[in-house]
């Protein structure tokens, strides 16, 4: 058995000793919502869990989000002055002492108006490690989500009951070794399944099919069943949460290549709507911003493709909470802000 142990832990290695604690809690988390959404539908569980989870992450993160929009607001404010000061000193790149003067009144106007530059990049910081933490999430669900664990753990008993000499064979060869990585010069037999739910785990649709196949007649009805109950968990508007985008697509998967476009489109959206009013001054920043606001979406795009599906819902809907929330937050500021102007 210990051979197949060893197997599992080739598929995924573990997450480290800072993302492990964060995915350790994300996945209680998204546990919590899952048995509570389960308790009323089996039906797209896991999705409804993860934008659970997410909106609930977010709300979390709100007070930061708030002190990020007002640092951003601030900074607006003093672009005249913050303009002044590029103007006196707009020699100043070949000489380090005017850098040094024109660095410190920038620092002095920050200081006056109390406004803090980096303080916008924490709540992506913060964010990082919940987005790296969930892709360990979703692709060891099992792990973390009781029910799930119960039907993964239902399946490898129910491939142990099979083991004739002839499917046990077919298994290994025709089925384990088509569709995971064995590490070269290990022997593998049906004694040694100790860990086959992290095995199982690894499998996509055609494996599914491919076990089925092999499966002794008998076994047939009880393998449905779970599957059954497996996709109705797993599957959310006709995707498979768990398997990665990638980029082949075909009849039963193409629903897969949303979730890079929406995580793309999301991206770009709540970026244009954080920056559409900021006015910047400087040539160079203003084409740094045009920049980033289309290659980060084609970045996110493209990162998707890589994760599971279910890391590129819990970002389509923090985008979309963090549009709604910007929204509110600017016709809030800009209509105090235009009250303010009319006194």
């Amino acid at each position: 058995m210990n051979q197949l142990f060893l197997l599992a832990n080739t598929i995924e290695s573990e997450p480290g000793i800072i993302v492990g604690p964060i995915s350790w809690l994300l996945g209680q988390v998204i546990n919590f919502f899952f048995n509570f959404v389960y308790s009323f539908t089996e039906s797209n569980s896991l999705g409804i869990a993860i934008i659970l989870m997410t909106i609930f992450t977010r709300v979390c993160m709100l007070p930061l989000v708030i002190k990020q929009q007002k640092s951003m607001m601030a900074m607006q404010l003093i672009q005249p002055e913050m303009k002044k000061i590029q103007e006196k000193y707009q020699n100043a790149m070949g000489d380090p002492e005017l850098q040094k003067k024109m660095n410190a009144e920038i620092s002095k106007l920050y200081s006056k108006h109390k406004v803090n530059p980096l303080s916008g990049c924490l709540p992506l910081f913060i964010q990082m490690p919940i987005f790296i933490a969930l892709y360990y999430v979703m692709k060891n669900p099992y792990q973390f989500v009781d029910t799930i664990n119960s039907v993964y753990a239902d399946l490898s008993n129910l491939v142990i009951s099979a083991q004739t000499s002839d499917f046990l064979d077919t298994f290994i060869n025709g089925v384990v070794l088509r569709f995971v990585e064995i590490p070269k010069g290990m022997e593998l037999d049906m004694a040694v399944v100790a860990d086959l739910s992290k095995v199982l785990s690894r499998f996509d649709p055609s494996a599914w099919q491919a076990l089925r196949d092999i499966m002794p007649t008998d076994k047939l009805s009880a393998l449905d069943s779970l599957l059954a109950t497996k996709n109705q968990i797993e599957y959310f508007l006709g995707i498979n949460l768990t398997e990665t985008v990638g980029f082949d697509y075909d009849t039963a998967t193409s629903g897969k290549i949303l979730i890079p476009i929406l995580s793309g489109l999301t991206t770009f959206l709540s970026s244009w709507l954080m920056t559409r009013r900021t006015k910047v001054t400087d040539p160079n920043m203003k084409t740094q911003q045009r920049v980033m606001n289309v290659v980060m979406p084609l970045v996110m795009a493209y990162i998707t493709t890589s994760l599971p599906c279910g890391v590129g819902l819990y970002w389509i809907t923090s985008n979309i909470f963090q549009m709604i929330q910007q929204i509110i937050m600017n016709k809030k500021y800009y209509s105090a802000k235009k009250e303010g102007e009319e006194k």
